[in-house]
């Protein structure tokens, strides 16, 4: 599965995708699609599951926070998750979850441009990934983020990746030097 994703490696793709589906009662133990995972994946059933979600998983006081046309306030949403004391990414990626359910309309795929007029796809994303919580004292961690698109098919595929560096607060200017050292020689090499 983490090749499938484009992630670093199957405790990342277990962690940011596989624990989330779980949690949301899409998937079982096993990995198996649940009653409501089934629902998710159908049209007509999606806005089913997402009410299941909001009446499981989210507090009440979340579905008090939209817009003036009673949809979800991102803002309102992400404001609500930084005041829980989440990271900046991670209170954007569960905020960007909670809206996408709540708003319980399937999303439209990210527009590709081929020269061709784009299809319209039933397919649902999946919920927006989690991000992974890591220690450890001076380590540099790659993190492989979103597999974006290509722009223009012919042109072979395209990879985006996040890096995050995890410094502890009693490095030294010489070990973080270090640090960015061997990452450029390691990610500018060629």
């Amino acid at each position: 599965m983490a090749a499938m994703l484009g992630m670093s490696s199957p405790s990342s793709a277990r962690n940011n995708t596989v624990n989330p589906m779980r949690r949301l009662g899409l998937i079982d133990e096993d990995g198996g699609l649940t009653d409501r995972g089934n629902k998710w994946r159908v049209d007509s059933t999606f806005a089913d599951a997402c009410q299941e979600i909001l009446d499981e998983i989210y507090p009440d006081e979340l579905g008090v926070l939209v817009d003036a046309s009673d949809n979800p306030d991102p803002v309102a949403v992400k404001a609500w998750f930084d005041h829980r004391g989440f990271g900046d990414s991670n209170a954007q990626q569960m905020s960007a979850t909670y809206v996408l359910v709540a708003s319980k309309e399937i999303p439209e795929p990210p527009a590709v441009d081929s020269g061709k007029p784009a299809k319209k796809a039933p397919a649902k994303k999946k919920p927006a990934a989690k991000s992974q919580e890591s220690g450890g004292a001076g380590e540099a961690q790659e993190v492989a983020g979103d597999v974006q698109p290509p722009a223009k098919p012919a042109e072979g595929p395209t990879v985006h990746l996040d890096i995050q560096i995890h410094i502890p607060a009693d490095a030294t200017p010489e070990q973080i030097d270090l640090i960015f050292s061997s990452m450029a020689r390691h990610l500018y090499a060629k």
